[in-house]
């Protein structure tokens, strides 16, 4: 239901997203059910960006990972092994990813 009220969001290529993807993987922090990892996984997708998924739900043994990296238990969380950005909040991490891994418009 999601994907039918999000309009096929993270199914199809941005038509600015760069041809080549980064040397590294990104890593993302999220749980499932998160409705802004969601947004944050689609737009990687939509970005053609390769990535580590940390699937951290309550109780998970990575959330200590979380913990260490970010400070806190909050996802989404992403790191960038390209640029060392390591950063929360998804409208921050959009912003990132798109002025990162898009093409600029002129």
């Amino acid at each position: 239901m999601p994907t039918v009220l999000r309009a096929g969001r993270g199914m199809a290529l941005w038509e600015k997203a760069k041809q080549d993807p980064p040397p590294e993987k990104l890593e993302l922090f999220s749980y499932e059910n998160n409705p802004y990892a969601r947004i944050v996984r689609e737009a990687l997708c939509e970005l053609e960006i390769p990535y580590i998924l940390q699937n951290v739900g309550e109780g998970s043994p990575r959330e200590k990972l979380l913990v260490d990296m970010s400070g806190s238990k909050e996802v989404p969380f992403i790191v960038d092994p390209n640029t060392g950005t390591r950063t929360g909040d998804y409208k921050k991490i959009l912003s990132y990813l798109f002025q990162t891994y898009a093409v600029p418009t002129s």
